[in-house]
């Protein structure tokens, strides 16, 4: 019997969680992981009000649970993956997502569903994810260019960005993909003096640096992978949202440096997840 954590996909029989399990398949098949399926149907607490008071219970969000997984199965079934679990659960579709996160490897999901706020750029069950659960959550969206071979990984310093760096570096050993570590900063901008029209330059020193001593011991430890890096004078998460449209997959600590560290999930991060054009993973 396998001990291997498996890896975690919410299904609701959207495109993009179609897109998402196959994202999935793809992972278990190189990895021999198993693949967690996992339909819940929500249930919605009573909603109070009206001139009496009286409770108006609303329709929790009922799924075929038994036809989803059938069509989950056969998905992963076709795509090679040796081992599958099915599984139905009721009750507040976030929460129950994160219990079964805290004994997964990693959650896979879709950037929308079908769920109360499909319309929405990133839907809040990816969103709450990305944010809450204890291991990395994977937010799928078709990638620009389906040919990238680059996994572009943010760094700042962070403990976070440097576990970034690491698992980008462990799932190019697998895929044989190149590592791109992207360092970008604010630039506060130059003026333009009174006795000049030319900026004044901007000093990457420091930056480049930072970036050396970052990455030095990974490569160290993950010889065979291409290691490449990048220090570039934008702003961290526009930066990671424009290499994205090069990237098969774009790789973020879920808190970094600065002004926004303390929250959990830093702003880079939200800006990523909202805006690249390719796979996002979120890595504690």
């Amino acid at each position: 019997m396998t001990t291997t954590l498996p890896v975690l996909v919410p299904f609701d029989g959207s495109p993009d969680a179609q897109r998402a399990l196959l994202w999935a398949a793809a992972e278990s098949v190189r990895t021999a992981a198993p693949v967690r399926v996992m339909v819940v149907n929500e249930v919605l607490p009573p909603i109070w009000g009206g001139v009496s008071g009286m409770g108006v219970v609303t329709d929790g969000f009922v799924l075929d649970a038994a036809g989803l997984l059938e069509q989950a199965q056969k998905t992963l079934a076709d795509a090679g993956v040796g081992h599958v679990i099915a599984e139905q659960r009721s009750g507040h579709v976030v929460d129950e997502l994160l219990r079964a996160a805290a004994s997964s490897s990693s959650v896979v999901v879709g950037s929308r569903g079908h769920g109360r706020v499909e319309e929405a750029l990133l839907g809040s069950v990816s969103q709450h994810l990305a944010r809450h659960a204890t291991c990395p959550v994977v937010v799928v969206r078709e990638a620009r260019d389906v040919r990238a071979r680059r996994i572009v990984v943010g760094i700042d310093g962070s403990q976070s960005s440097m576990a970034a760096l690491e698992y980008a570096c462990r799932r190019a050993e697998v895929t044989r993909e190149t590592v791109v570590a992207i360092h970008g900063w604010h630039v506060r901008a130059p003026s333009t003096d009174v006795w000049s029209t030319k900026p004044r330059s901007v000093d990457t020193e420091e930056h480049e640096l930072l970036l050396a001593e970052s990455i030095a011991g990974v490569q160290e430890d993950h010889p065979d992978v291409r290691l490449e890096h990048e220090v570039v004078a934008v702003a961290p998460a526009q930066c990671l949202v424009d290499a994205s449209a090069g990237a098969s997959l774009v790789v973020v600590g879920s808190r970094g440096l600065g002004f926004f560290s303390g929250m959990l999930l830093g702003s880079v991060s939200q800006a990523v997840l909202h805006g690249a054009s390719c796979p996002v993973a979120v890595v504690r």
